[in-house]
């Protein structure tokens, strides 16, 4: 599989105590939901980072999810809260010639499956000419 064998994860809030987000579980959960929709013509490293330390190396990777403060409409109050979110990065690029991705392609994106896989689903057919399976 292209997308879910070069996913990149760091610890996370579950064991790093300046993690904002919780990496782990949704990096694989995410990585598993985009593999079933979409197919890359080459691997695609996507790389999960819990803060701007950035152990899981976002900025390095094709696609860089590092997590940050996002808002999410509360239907019951009808007022923005905030919740779980990231900053998505695109075209970090490693070897002798490799790039960093310093600024965010988007940013308070909410870490909520349907969210955030219609948003890199979105990056991964437009920059990386993935095709949506049907």
């Amino acid at each position: 599989d292209n997308i879910v064998g070069h996913m990149v994860s760091c610890t996370g809030a579950q064991f790093c105590p300046l993690a904002i987000i919780e990496t782990k579980a949704p990096a694989e959960r995410i990585t598993k939901l985009l593999a079933e929709r979409v197919e890359t013509p080459k691997p695609l490293r996507i790389h999960w980072t819990g803060c701007p330390n950035s152990c899981g190396q976002a900025q390095a990777a094709d696609i860089g999810i590092m997590g940050g403060p996002a808002k999410k409409l509360n239907e019951e109050t009808g007022k923005m809260v905030a919740v779980p979110g990231c900053q998505i990065f695109v075209g970090g690029t490693i070897g002798e010639d490799g790039h960093l991705s310093l600024e965010p392609y988007k940013k308070g994106i909410p870490i909520e499956d349907e969210i955030l896989v219609a948003e890199l689903l979105e990056i991964i057919v437009d920059q990386f000419n993935g095709k949506l399976r049907h």
